[in-house]
């Protein structure tokens, strides 16, 4: 009985047993389906983008979190990025579960993914936000190509494509499956500024020097392009543009469209570009008219498809108006005066001359400043005067204004005509001569009465 016994309960011990194996070797097939060496295959992974704007390292990190990006530059919103998954290549899957994929992507560039031959799977584009943070979550684990779709406002370059997996290797046999990284842009952030020099002559049709100065933003992959842009006031007309420091036709080349003047680096220019230094451009026109009496420019300096405007600046002028008469009648208009306008009170520095017409008057346009200062100082000296007048050779002041022809500043100027010589028979002489001829007639007159009453006496 006792054997009995004895021998049931090592039936139910070994059976006992097997149970024990059969549930220890299916925990080992699920332990071995779900964790391919250590890597946990029920988890999903995540890209967290950082967008910054700074020059590019050499370590990318290793996908943490950074606990201080301080030292990152600013971020940057407005950058646009595309994750594609990469599924197989040829036919044959990228699974990152098995070690034959791990394999087949040792050493694989985003370059080559991008070329043919490989199978991309779409998961999204996003956009950076204010924080320069753009999140790609609930990823499956695998290989994955992320490329900037879209750079921020000003960015002189883009990230280029770069490879992700996930999860990503760390040390110690350890595993990341949301993976941090920190792609970075340069980003145009200079000011291009504008100045205007004074006309070589205050006068219309004199030619006026526009000057920009660029500074050579930072770009974290070269210059591919760098033009300045400059789209001219109908009232000018183009003569000529030039780099300082550079050689047109080998080191740049100017062009004019419409009045559109577009300077544009070579590829040899580019060569010659640093960051920090100034380019500075030169643009010669020729006012041809007067307009609204302000001329305003602007110029657009456009790196690597990044645009900034320079500030405006502008060229003031403004019209005088004489108007010659006869003294003591303004309605009595003088043809043929002529004047000297001057810059200076000592009438020494002559900018131009004129003649009345018809009607009296002169007109002139001539520069009064650039952008706020929109009046100035000119001496008007007349140098002959209308036939029949006396010259009036007083260096007279006048203050011109910005302004159309129509709100021109006017000047008066009255001319006193030339005396005459004294006529003949006048004066006492003549009255003398006349008292004695009246003198005559009386005794002429008193004679012929005596003789008319003698023949009267004699008849009687």
């Amino acid at each position: 009985m006792k054997s009995r016994k004895l021998g049931l309960w090592r039936r139910l011990t070994a059976v006992a047993a097997v149970s024990a194996l059969s549930v220890l070797g299916m925990a080992g097939t699920a332990q071995a389906t779900d964790h391919v060496g250590n890597i946990d295959s029920s988890k999903s992974g995540s890209i967290v983008i950082h967008k910054f704007d700074g020059n590019e390292g050499g370590d990318g990190g290793n996908g943490s979190v950074l606990a201080d990006t301080s030292g990152m530059g600013k971020p940057l919103a407005g950058a646009g990025f595309t994750v594609k998954q990469v599924t197989a290549k040829g036919g044959q899957a990228i699974d990152l579960t098995t070690p034959d994929s791990w394999d087949a992507i040792s050493g694989l560039q985003a370059s080559a993914v991008t070329e043919s031959g490989y199978t991309l799977v779409d998961k999204g584009t996003k956009t950076t936000d204010a924080n320069g943070l753009a999140t790609f979550g609930g990823l499956p684990l695998g290989l994955y190509l992320v490329t900037e779709s879209s750079a921020p406002a000003n960015a002189t370059s883009t990230t280029a494509p770069f490879l992700v997996t996930l999860p990503l290797s760390q040390n110690n046999g350890k595993w990341l499956y949301d993976v941090n990284v920190y792609p970075k842009n340069s980003v145009n952030d200079t000011t291009p500024t504008k100045t205007v020099a004074n006309p070589a002559a205050p006068v219309l049709g004199s030619t006026v020097d526009w000057t920009i100065t660029a500074p050579v933003p930072r770009a974290n992959h070269g210059y591919n392009s760098f033009v300045i842009s400059d789209k001219l006031d109908k009232r000018l007309e183009f003569q000529s543009a030039s780099l300082a420091g550079f050689t047109s036709g080998t080191d740049y080349t100017v062009s004019n469209s419409d009045g559109t003047v577009k300077i544009s680096f070579t590829a040899a220019g580019l060569q010659k570009l640093k960051a920090g230094n100034d380019v500075v451009a030169t643009i010669t026109t020729k006012v041809t008219s007067q307009g609204d009496g302000t001329i305003e420019n602007t110029a657009l300096v456009n790196v690597n498809d990044s645009g900034v405007e320079t500030p405006a600046v502008s060229s003031n002028w403004g019209s005088l108006t004489i108007h010659k008469f006869a003294k003591g009648d303004k309605t009595n208009n003088l043809a043929g005066a002529e004047f000297a306008i001057y810059s200076d009170a000592a009438a020494t520095k002559s900018v131009g001359k004129l003649t009345t017409k018809a009607d009296g008057t002169a007109s002139i346009t001539l520069w009064v400043g650039n952008n706020d200062d929109t009046t100035q100082k000119y001496w008007i000296k007349e140098t002959k005067a209308p036939a029949g007048y006396v010259l009036d050779d007083t260096v007279n002041e006048v203050t011109v204004k910005a302004g159309e022809t129509s709100a021109a500043v006017g000047f008066d100027f009255a001319n006193t005509q030339q005396g005459h010589p004294n006529l003949p028979l006048t004066g006492a002489d003549g009255k003398m001569l006349a008292m004695i001829a009246g003198i005559g007639l009386m005794l002429i007159a008193g004679g012929a009465a005596i003789v008319v009453a003698n023949r009267r006496k004699n008849q009687v």
